[in-house]
């Protein structure tokens, strides 16, 4: 083994390629290169070498993979054991991963109510019914493509890679779990304009959209879209500069998905992460902020609950519901300070950036204080979430200094084995009850010195 994994860094040298990626696998290569030279390939060896390394920076992690696809194309001839054990591995992963991905996306669809009532600046013309009626036509459609990219279609398309869901390549800093077909529809209208219900999109802005990259899998997906009825004229055609979509056996479809995204403020992407009617309901009959109801409107009843609670106290305490999300979390702010984050999500902080995440909720915080003033509560929170204070990140980056010397650490004896964990830095609470929600809720209120107003 270490014959061959030399012979395949000295290729890379002679191609002008080691240095460069050395340079961004920084102390990973070594690992990489222990790795591959003492242990014996699986697809076990696999995973766990991938999950010991993961970082959740995006240059470093694709690095990663791209250092194993070329040893594995290098291999390919002489030791086909590695190639096939590492296609595998990204086939069963990250195949795996999107069909979880499509499973979650079109399970939160909550279709539009009839009795809806639309802001009449999405209307453009039409009648709130005939508005309705094509906007559940799209939830229909976004639910059946995802149905079917999870399942495949008629024995047809059975991989989520024939719908356009990228593997390694693909890794963006949301993870893999983005929603590539709202990505592509606000992108198709982003980049073009429409007439008598027919959309032109320019070819050269399209592709430049970090929502349609690699292209290979963007040009995928809208075949699969033609395949539910959509006319798409000219997308291959490299004399174009343009290309066409429309749908006739729909009425008012593009006009509906013209209006759903275009005109809104620079930088909301809200509704391209949840494709829901909140974003075109009239504000005054909405009983609590519009990106709110529309991330929790999917949310079972006892989480729905949960959340509702902390929106009404947060509001109690003097916080103002801000329309976004941090780390997969709904933001409420009081000048500088930031109320309790409770969401899920992909975060760089946690594993689920290349894995779904095993948990439904989670409440994200740091206790600095707490660990100096109330050490006996955060005892307690040890024994219930043991899991909380044992992460790999919760080490000290938040600080930025080295674990060794970080002067905000703290010493933490789990389960006979140790560990440090920076004060500064995010705690994660998987899945707490309503109890233990309010329980941290409190918690928080004393670590940042929150009062009632």
């Amino acid at each position: 083994m270490t014959e061959r994994i030399d012979a395949f860094l000295q290729y890379l040298d002679e191609k002008g390629k080691k240095q460069s990626h050395i340079k961004i696998l920084d102390w990973r290569f070594e690992h990489i290169y222990t790795a591959l030279k003492n242990q014996p390939t699986s697809f076990e060896v696999i995973d766990n070498l991938i999950r010991s390394i993961w970082s959740g920076y995006v240059s470093k992690d694709k690095a990663v993979f791209h250092f194993l696809n070329e040893y594995a194309i290098f291999c390919e001839t002489d030791f086909p054991l590695f190639t096939d054990t590492f296609r595998e591995y990204v086939r069963v992963t990250f195949e795996g991963e999107a069909r979880k991905a499509m499973r979650a996306l079109k399970n939160a669809i909550v279709y539009i109510p009839k009795d809806t009532k639309i802001n009449p600046s999405f209307l453009g013309g039409l009648t709130d019914e005939a508005f309705i009626e094509a906007f559940q036509a799209w939830q229909e459609l976004i639910y059946s493509i995802y149905d079917d990219g999870e399942h495949g279609s008629n024995g047809e398309h059975s991989s989520p890679f024939d719908w356009g869901w990228p593997d390694w390549s693909g890794i963006t800093w949301e993870g893999i779990n983005r929603n590539r077909v709202m990505t592509t529809l606000d992108a198709l209208v982003c980049c073009g304009h429409m007439e008598d219900g027919v959309l032109t999109v320019d070819k050269k802005s399209f592709e430049k959209c970090e929502g349609c990259k690699p292209m290979t899998n963007t040009i995928l997906l809208l075949k699969r879209f033609m395949d539910k009825g959509f006319h798409i004229e000219g997308l291959e055609d490299k004399k174009s500069s343009v290309f066409t979509v429309s749908c006739t056996d729909i009425p008012n479809l593009i006009t509906v998905l013209y209006s759903y995204f275009i005109g809104r403020p620079v930088g909301d992407k809200n509704h391209v992460r949840y494709f829901s009617y909140r974003f075109v309901e009239s504000p005054d009959v909405q009983s609590h902020e519009t990106l709110f109801l529309a991330k929790t409107d999917g949310e079972p009843a006892h989480l729905k609950e949960i959340y509702f609670w902390l929106y009404d106290e947060a509001v109690k305490h003097g916080f103002t519901p801000m329309g976004r999300e941090n780390i997969g979390c709904y933001v409420y702010k009081k000048g500088t300070k930031e109320w309790l984050l409770l969401g899920t999500g992909s975060s760089y902080h946690e594993s689920d950036y290349l894995h779904s995440p095993n948990f439904a909720i989670a409440v994200k915080t740091p206790f600095y204080k707490l660990f100096q003033t109330k050490s006996e509560k955060i005892k307690i929170l040890q024994e219930r979430f043991p899991d909380a204070f044992g992460r790999p990140w919760c080490h000290c980056h938040n600080c930025k200094s080295d674990a060794d010397t970080c002067k905000n650490r703290t010493k933490i004896d789990l389960e006979n084995r140790s560990y440090y964990h920076c004060n500064k830095g995010f705690l994660y609470f998987h899945d707490p009850s309503f109890d233990d929600v309010k329980v941290l809720n409190e918690l928080y209120k004393l670590e940042k010195n929150i009062t009632s107003c």
